[in-house]
């Protein structure tokens, strides 16, 4: 009976563990000046072209921080965007893909040519929500991973059969 319990309680959040899968991002280039337009290409699992995701570049520099958004060019699984560095210096980016944005494409840092941007008037990042970890999924899946075995080993009760009445 517990181990049909356990097994019921982990179907329950199936369709969480199914919600998972990957992105890879490849880059046409790399910035070398404070205007780079590049094209992104996002391949589901690394071998199938995704369409209908939005892609998005972000640039970091100490407090300043720019998303760039993606738009399809007609060739699946191709986005360009047209990213503006504020100034010169050493500057992060990376990429969400727009398929799961769970964790950001890095790239290593670049020091591009020019004035180094000013840090007084810093832009916060894009907080569109697009992608992302659905914690109201993992919590409950990671928990249901921990009952389980709690459930398989606790004590066995038996009941006793009634005795036949003569």
């Amino acid at each position: 009976m517990r181990f049909l319990l356990a097994v019921l309680f982990l179907l329950a959040f199936a369709p969480a563990a199914q919600a998972g899968g990957f992105a890879t991002v490849g880059l046409s280039s790399t910035p070398t000046g404070t205007d780079w337009p590049v094209e992104i290409t996002v391949l589901q699992h690394g071998r199938t072209p995704l369409d209908n995701v939005t892609p998005r570049v972000v640039i970091s520099q100490g407090g300043t921080t720019r998303t760039f958004a993606g738009e399809p060019t007609g060739e699946p699984g191709v986005y360009a965007a047209h990213v503006r560095f504020p100034g010169g210096g050493r500057w992060e980016y990376s990429v969400l893909d727009g398929f799961t944005d769970a964790m950001p494409h890095t790239f290593p840092a670049v020091t591009l040519p020019g004035r180094v941007a000013s840090p007084a008037s810093p832009v916060p990042a894009s907080t569109d929500g697009g992608g992302g970890v659905d914690l109201a999924l993992l919590i409950p899946g990671v928990l249901a991973l921990l009952a389980a075995p709690v459930l398989l080993l606790l004590p066995r009760t038996r009941r006793r059969s009634p005795e036949p009445v003569l």
